[in-house]
């Protein structure tokens, strides 16, 4: 006679819901707009503070020596980039941090941003998408001008051209309007 399958597992619902463990299953998902909300905020911080910063931060070898660092910069920054000690120092390893001052603070910031609930390369892809998608909400539709056309045609105008005859709106070239001017 065969076992049953679910020999030997328990079908007793545990106490302690909240885990260290992460259970089966696709891993828990993150505010994409909260982690690039987050980032922006660590860049402007960063910005202002990163002449103090830099050499310290940089040349930590240990969490404590990032805290250290950290509690260096103005008092205006919050409490918890000291709790991010440890994920800020495995940002600062990474042998694909960059070497110039602005792409350093927003390589940081960016990975930084999910405060370690994803891994600092996940929290820049989440980054970047909310950007191209920002980038993408904000496009214009349609062109609407108010035109009054030589063949006597007052009113919107149509793809650049008058609605009746179909003229064509002229604009005159960055070069063009300088001849004019000089003349």
């Amino acid at each position: 006679m065969r076992k049953p399958k679910n020999d030997g597992k328990s079908g007793k619902i545990s106490l302690d819901r909240l885990s260290g463990k992460r259970g089966r299953g696709r891993p828990r998902w993150v505010p994409a707009a909260l982690v690039r909300s987050c980032a922006d905020n660590y860049r402007r911080l960063l910005e202002r503070g990163w002449n103090d910063l830099e050499d310290p931060l940089l040349a930590a070898q240990s969490e404590q020596e990032v805290a250290v660092a950290l509690r260096r910069v103005p008092p205006g920054y919050p409490h918890e980039l000291s709790l991010l000690a440890p994920l800020i120092l495995k940002v600062i390893k990474e042998p694909k941090f960059p070497k110039r001052k602005k792409a350093q603070i927003n390589f940081l910031a960016d990975s930084i941003g999910a405060g370690g609930a994803v891994t600092p390369r996940r929290s820049r892809d989440i980054c970047a998408e909310e950007r191209a998608r920002d980038a993408q909400r904000h496009h214009i539709l349609r062109y609407e001008f108010w035109i009054e056309c030589s063949c006597g045609y007052k009113g919107r105008s149509e793809n650049h051209s008058c609605r009746d005859c179909g003229a064509i709106l002229y604009l005159p070239t960055a070069s063009e309007s300088d001849a004019s001017r000089d003349q």
